[in-house]
Formats: structure tokens, sequence, C-alpha cells
């Protein structure tokens, strides 16, 4: 398969990407960091798998339209496309400045959106294709301190929620992954006790199982909590 990850550069991508590789699979990594994407990109194809990179911002619209394009020309192909970057601020409603909705949303919506009709429209025109978003289970629920956030992450849901109805009677399927807290350097700076987050290769074995799902099986979203919650 060929596979295009956005926020390819650590965490879930980059796990996620390794995984990809290992079995044979081709990858596309974006992300902003590229020091941290020539490391992956170096490790995985010495290891005997395909890997390429490029620089990019999911909020710019016309950079999102050149990865497709090179990801396609690369790969030889587009057979799923992984929705994975994103971005968190956390506090209070009163706390909360314009800066940090935008970022938010812009990363967190706008950046899917920038995605998704080229893919679509690429995905569509050969009738077959998975897409996946990483959402979160703030996606599926409400917290305090989190309402932009989760407000973000609603808006994920609505938007792959309608694509699976535009979807209907196509070959192209559309997904979203709605992980509780995941031990990666997301959270570098936090507090909260890792054992009460999730693994995450356990996050990427969801990601493998909606990949390798049959062709009369359509997986809506999973959600994943931490056992000890």
């Amino acid at each position: 398969m060929r596979v295009l990850i956005t926020g390819g550069s650590s965490g879930i991508g980059e796990f996620l990407a390794r995984r990809l590789s290992e079995s044979g699979n081709k990858v596309f990594i974006t992300g902003r960091s590229e020091d941290q994407m020539i490391s992956i990109q170096t490790d995985i194809n010495e290891k005997g798998g395909q890997c390429y990179y490029k620089v990019a911002d999911v909020r710019d619209y016309e950079i999102a339209q050149t990865v497709i394009d090179e990801a396609i020309d690369k790969m030889g192909g587009l057979d799923v496309f992984v929705a994975n970057s994103g971005i968190g601020r956390f506090g209070d409603i009163q706390t909360m400045i314009e800066e940090d909705y935008d970022i938010q949303f812009d990363t967190n919506v706008k950046g899917v959106f920038n995605y998704l009709g080229k893919v679509v429209d690429y995905m569509k025109n050969q009738n077959s294709g998975q897409i996946i978003v990483t959402s979160s289970d703030l996606g599926l629920k409400v917290s305090k301190n989190a309402s932009i956030y989760a407000a973000s992450k609603h808006a994920v849901q609505a938007m792959i929620g309608s694509l699976r109805k535009e979807l209907e009677g196509t070959g192209v399927k559309a997904a979203t992954i709605n992980p509780g807290s995941v031990d990666t350097p997301w959270y570098k700076n936090s507090s909260m006790d890792k054992m009460k987050m999730l693994d995450v290769e356990e996050v990427v074995d969801a990601f493998m199982l909606i990949i390798n799902q049959g062709p009369r099986s359509d997986i809506d979203h999973i959600h994943l909590v931490p056992a000890n919650t």
C-alpha cells in the first residue's frame, strides 16, 4: 500500500510510518521538523523500507495540494491517507485567547479539510481508498479545560461523518481514531502519570485494524481509553 501521513515527524504518525514500512508499505510523511523526518526516512530506508518526506504545515492549503501530488508521484499512487497533525491548548474558557482558538481550528479542522477534497477526488476516481483522521475521545465527549480543543475535534467528527455519507456507493472509506491521552512527545511537558496513558503502539494497532479491514467492513471510528480509567 501507498500511505500519506500528515504529522509524521513524531508520536503516532512516526510510529505508524515505521509499522507500515516494516510490512512492506510505502510511506510519505509530512511535518514541520525536517531534521526529525530525515532521521525517520534514513532509518526506514536503511532497513529496506520506502519512505519519503516533505516539510509542510497542514494549515497551508496550497502546500497541501502540492504534498498530495508529490506523494502520488513518489509512491506511484495513494491507497491510504492519514490526517494525523493536531495541536491542543488547554485551560478554562476565560483564559483562552484568540490565538488559542485560531491555531487549534486552523490545525485540527482546516488542516484536515485542506487535504480531503483532492484526496477524495483521487480515491473516487480509482474507486478505492481509506481515509483516517486522528481525532480524540474529546471528539466524542467534553471535559473541563478543553473547550476549544474539544470543539475542534467535534468539528472533525462532523466533517468525517458527513464525508462517510458522501462516500456511500463508492469504494472509498473514512474513519476516525479517538484515543484518550497517549504517551508521546505531545505530552512531554505534562505532569500526567504515563501509566494512565495509552501506549502509542496500542493506538497504532487500531490504525492497522482499519487499514487492513476486509472489503465488506467499513469501520466508522475506534474509541480507545486507558484501561485503568
